[in-house]
């Protein structure tokens, strides 16, 4: 017969072998991933997910992380992926209400990413979703001369042409699908925000809410600023 610990001791070692099977280990769902060689990385890239389960992760976030792998190998990049805090509707959200909050929140992500790379290499943000938004809310406030360029892909932004003004440390670029349920106010968006940035692209791609690799590895050969 065989005892408690006996089996607690099997129930983790299958719990263990079935994060194995669906990619994962259970310590990413509350540590900052890191994918990619840490030696001879050729760039760095940090992941901002989307709105999120406290203790899990969606179909397709899941999806994406296969979409960043491949990213990494075929870049060479160290990918850093920091988890958001928890939000009001208790999910894992990157928190924005105001200038502060979205610096303090950036804080966090710095502090986050250095368990993938040490020193002060120059870097890009892609954020996901609500990792978009947050992404482009950091644009507009960031001085970071690290922090070289911002793809958001399946968001929007809020842009005053009259009042904003473009952060030159910065490129920032917007990829959505032709089908995704943000995409009227993405494009309004980008209309208003390229009278203050003639460099910035709309890249739009057949699908809906998921993060197309094609279109973002043709985001990544642009010349960085």
């Amino acid at each position: 017969m065989r005892t408690g610990l006996e089996w607690m001791k099997r129930g983790l070692l299958g719990l263990s072998a079935l994060s194995v099977s669906l990619g994962f280990a259970c310590s990413d769902l509350s540590a900052t991933e890191c994918l990619g060689q840490a030696q001879g990385a050729k760039g760095y890239l940090v992941y901002l997910h989307g709105l999120e389960p406290l203790n899990a992760r969606s179909n397709e976030e899941q999806e994406n992380r296969g979409a960043l792998e491949r990213l990494a190998r075929e870049f060479s990049l160290r990918i850093a992926l920091p988890k958001a805090s928890v939000c009001p509707m208790k999910k894992l959200c990157w928190a924005s209400k105001d200038k502060n909050e979205v610096l303090k929140t950036y804080i966090s992500i710095k502090n986050q990413i250095k368990s993938c790379w040490p020193g002060n290499q120059p870097y890009t943000i892609v954020g996901f979703s609500n990792g978009g938004y947050y992404a482009f809310k950091l644009y507009k406030e960031h001085r970071d001369p690290l922090l070289k360029r911002i793809i958001a892909s399946g968001s929007s932004g809020i842009w005053d042409p009259n009042k904003d003004k473009a952060n030159k440390l910065t490129q920032f670029h917007l990829m959505i699908g032709d089908k995704d349920i943000t995409l009227r106010d993405a494009s309004k968006f980008a209309e208003r925000f390229r009278e203050s940035v003639d460099t910035f692209t709309l890249f739009l791609f057949s699908g809906g809410h998921r993060l197309d690799y094609d279109t973002l590895s043709k985001v990544m050969k642009l010349p960085p600023k």
